[in-house]
């Protein structure tokens, strides 16, 4: 009897040697095998390139050193463990391996250890007869087919009408009527892979079926502010007939519930507890009132009211506030048919494919059976799955691999997925947690599901797992979802390497510095300073920071006090001085009557003291305005450092067409801008930039100053690693890796994000011309709207994964340390993570006002 396979599921919580386990899982199967080729029928698919890389070279290292007959220490646990294992002599593992590695350096390309987006796109380039590039872009990309839409709609009669609409309805609500903003945001929403299911059928609606629904959306939207408006009219008439004054009412609670039904101001919840309590008791009216008022006749008429406009107001508000909120952007959304018709041209003239939308596509074809050719060959190759980082792993992702994966445990096959929901830090790309956590509970007549929890943490020492299992059981009653709240409730590590680490906490107060930012780095200096008296290496630290911008800011302080780092963020080369003189002076060159930039040069200058001596207003005023030749030679003359050797002639700049690169040369030369060592790396990151515009796009420089408007935004400094160096990085990018040091020095990112999200809500086909969902941006203003509204859900159910998102970040943070660990926070915050931090203090009943620090373990090393 053949007995279902098993698909396993391992819970693997940071720390816990998830990279050695799937490696481990991954030479069992190859070398239990005699067939050297065995390596062909696994695939193995992670979620970075990086986390790829790692598993492949961990691997090949292993069959490497397997292969020796000695082996060296650091391999000799794993090389004895699965010779007992697999109950394989030494000689025969050693044999096996070397033939393993053979065959692998034979057909390295069907060594296949892939990300996810990698093997979808392999999968997706193979049926087109067409070579497609992959447009990697988004944003500029979105941008264009934008520009290219709003150009083409305003010539049209009927599409002009309908944006002119769209605008006036947004300077109502006194926002911004700038349409190309809300044709982006719609945009990116179409290529979203979370629109997949729900823009099926809202494409099914052309333009006419759509402002059908909009006539439909505003007569009920009037009728159900027409019958509030009567009830709140019926209340006033009785107060003006029995000379009844609102004054009467306790707290005046009553005739504002009234009237906020009169105006028709019904969209924010206008019922409170206070009213309902003395509604239901019968008192209503003021103690006075009632005194001089013994037999108030209207009582009943007036509760009776009360209640019957209740029952309207409940029965009708949840589909009112999702017809106003619809309403808002319905003429946008009618747009979506020319923004598929633009993309689809676009795509096709430059025979590309969009990163974005891979998964998409590969879903689409998947369903109209397009593709059994090429999963039935996988079906067939492929035996063995391992998916690692699992809880990032989008919806359709799963979809599109879950065939395969069934097929292999269906055939005696084997798949291992691995994963940690604590690190679900994608959402934001799609990445579906909920996926993960279904998992276990996951019931299949075709094979068993084995979930299975590694709560070792071979990683940090025992002060720092201490602190973390003490600081997140304390966090996970926060949580309002029970789901999230288990997650980290149960999420104790066990600790393996006794004895040991160090915890340090640091409040500071915003308020009583001038320059928060400044102080933090002043005190992060001085902890880099004594962690290096210690003996600790430069590449020993890791400072991790929410965003690209606090890296940057810390990346450009630490070069400018001559410390050596490695950093994922981006520098942007926009930021530096030097760089700012050289795009001004050509804009001054291209444009010789663009005085504003001519004043922003000299400002430039002048800030950074490149100027002999103090210039005054008389001298900016008359230089501006001469002839371009002479402003360039004036400013060049005042020049505290110029090489005056140099000419810089704007004839031979435009009569002996000099090339972009050359012109750049010889303004840094005349400038002297290599002077500041500092910035050095900027400059030559630059001329790279300008070498790369040339050789891929060339041109004039007017054409170089569009596409450098274009890139400035992502263009950064080009820094070697050094060997010796700090690390600078976000905590998304120090995902899966460790450090002895870790220092956060902002760990005060808000609890609830500022960036503005929005999703896709089911509504009732019946009452939406067929339509079964729509989308709705989450705007703060959501948790006023009534608490039984399926609006007010749909808001908490966000607001509870953007709480578990932000935990995830600080939890990734926390846990990369192997010796140390350093927070700065902002006691004041109550809004932000920190507020976690010093709530987890107080209930440790240590916290002090007067106290900056906390610390736990023994900071030496």
């Amino acid at each position: 009897m053949l007995f279902p396979a098993t698909l396993k599921i391992y819970n693997a919580s940071a720390g816990s040697g998830k990279t050695f386990f799937l490696v481990k899982n991954y030479l069992h199967i190859l070398l239990r095998s005699p067939n050297s080729d065995e390596f062909k029928k696994i695939l193995a698919l992670t979620f970075t390139n990086k986390a790829s890389e790692e598993m492949k070279n961990r691997i090949l290292e292993c069959i490497k050193e397997f292969s020796k007959k000695k082996v060296k220490k650091e391999y000799s646990y794993l090389f004895f463990f699965l010779s007992k294992d697999l109950k394989l002599t030494n000689d025969q593992l050693h044999y096996r391996s070397k033939k393993i590695l053979d065959e692998i350096l034979k057909d390295f390309s069907s060594f296949t250890i892939s990300t996810i987006d990698k093997f979808t796109y392999n999968i997706i380039r193979s049926f087109f007869s067409i070579e497609k590039k992959l447009e990697m872009d988004t944003n500029n990309f979105l941008s264009e087919i934008v520009k290219n839409l709003l150009y083409r709609l305003k010539s049209s009669e009927k599409w002009s009408t309908i944006l002119v609409e769209s605008s006036l309805d947004k300077l109502k609500e006194g926002k911004n009527w700038d349409l190309s903003k809300e044709l982006y945001k719609l945009t990116k929403i179409m290529i979203d892979e979370n629109s997949f299911f729900p823009l099926k059928k809202i494409k099914d609606y052309s333009l006419y079926d759509l402002m059908k629904l909009k006539k439909i959306l505003i007569k009920r939207t009037i009728r159900f502010e027409n019958k509030c408006k009567k009830q709140g009219n019926t209340f006033f008439n009785i107060l003006k007939k029995n000379s009844i004054k609102k004054e009467s009412f306790i707290h005046l609670d009553l005739p504002r519930f009234f009237q906020k039904m009169k105006i028709g101001n019904i969209f924010f919840n206008p019922l409170n507890k206070r009213l309902e309590k003395y509604m239901q008791s019968n008192i209503f009216f003021s103690k006075g009132f009632r005194e001089k008022n013994k037999q108030i006749k209207e009582i009943n008429k007036i509760q009776s009211l009360y209640y019957k406009t209740i029952s309207i107001y409940e029965k009708n508000i949840s589909s009112y506030i999702i017809d106003k909120l619809l309403l808002k952007d319905i003429n946008i959304f009618s747009t979506i048919h020319e923004i598929e018709k633009e993309l689809y041209i676009i795509k096709k003239e430059r025979k590309i494919l969009l990163n974005a939308e891979l998964n998409k596509i590969l879903h689409e074809k998947i369903i109209k059976g397009l593709f059994p050719k090429i999963y039935e060959m996988m079906g067939m190759q492929y035996k063995y799955y391992f998916i690692d980082e699992f809880q990032d792993t989008s919806f359709l992702q799963w979809q599109n691999i879950k065939f395969l994966v069934e097929n292999a445990l269906s055939e005696n096959g084997s798949a291992m997925i691995v994963g940690d929901p604590k690190q679900s830090i994608y959402r934001w790309r799609g990445g579906d947690v909920n996926q993960f956590i279904n998992l276990f509970n996951y019931k299949s007549k075709n094979y068993h599901t084995k979930p299975k929890t590694i709560d070792i943490n071979y990683r940090s020492l025992e002060e720092i797992v201490k602190f973390n299992n003490s600081f997140y059981k304390y966090v996970s009653k926060f949580f309002d979802s029970f789901i999230y709240k288990n997650i980290y409730e149960k999420s104790e590590q066990k600790i393996y390497k006794k004895y040991g680490g160090y915890v340090e906490l640091n409040f500071f107060s915003k308020k009583k510095v001038s320059n928060y930012k400044e102080y933090i780095y002043s005190n992060l200096k001085k902890k880099i300073e004594k962690f290096v008296n210690l003996n600790y290496l430069l590449s020993d630290i890791a400072i991790l920071v929410r965003n690209n911008e606090e890296g940057n800011f810390l990346s450009e302080k630490l070069i400018k006090d001559n410390f050596f780092i490695n950093t994922s963020v981006s520098l942007l080369i926009k930021n530096h001085i030097e760089i700012q003189i050289i795009i001004n002076l050509f804009y001054i060159i291209s444009y010789p009557f663009y005085y504003k930039k001519r004043i922003f040069l000299i400002w430039i200058l002048l800030k950074n003291k490149f100027f002999i001596e103090r210039i005054d207003h008389d001298f900016i005023m008359k230089v501006v305005f001469m002839p371009l030749d002479i402003f360039i030679k004036k400013i060049i003359e005042n020049l505290k450092y110029s090489n005056s050797k140099k000419s810089f002639s704007i004839n031979n700049i435009l009569y002996n067409n000099k090339s972009i690169y050359d012109l750049s040369e010889s303004v840094i030369d005349v400038f002297q801008l290599l002077n500041n060592k500092n910035n050095v790396s900027s400059i030559y990151s630059f001329l790279d930039f300008v070498y790369r515009f040339m050789k891929d796009k060339g041109g004039s420089i007017i054409d170089f100053l569009d596409y450098w408007e274009l890139k400035k935004d992502k263009e950064s400094i080009i820094i070697s690693d050094n060997t010796n160096a700090i690390h600078v990085m976000t905590i998304h990018k120090s995902k899966g890796l460790q450090f002895p040091i870790v220092i956060i020095p902002f760990a005060d990112w808000k609890i609830y994000s500022n960036n503005k999200e929005g999703g896709w809500i089911k509504v009732d086909p019946h009452l939406y011309h067929g339509i079964s969902y729509f989308y709705l941006e989450i705007k703060s203003y959501l948790k006023y709207v009534n608490k039984d509204s399926k609006i007010y859900s749909f808001y908490e159910k966000n607001l509870s994964e953007v709480i578990f998102d932000n935990i995830n970040l600080l939890y990734v943070s926390t846990t990369r340390s192997i010796e140390k660990l350093i927070l700065f926070s902002d006691m004041d915050n109550t809004k932000s993570v920190s507020s976690y931090i010093k709530g987890f203090l107080h209930e440790k009943k240590i916290w002090n006002e007067k106290k900056q620090k906390y610390s736990f373990g023994n900071e030496e090393k």
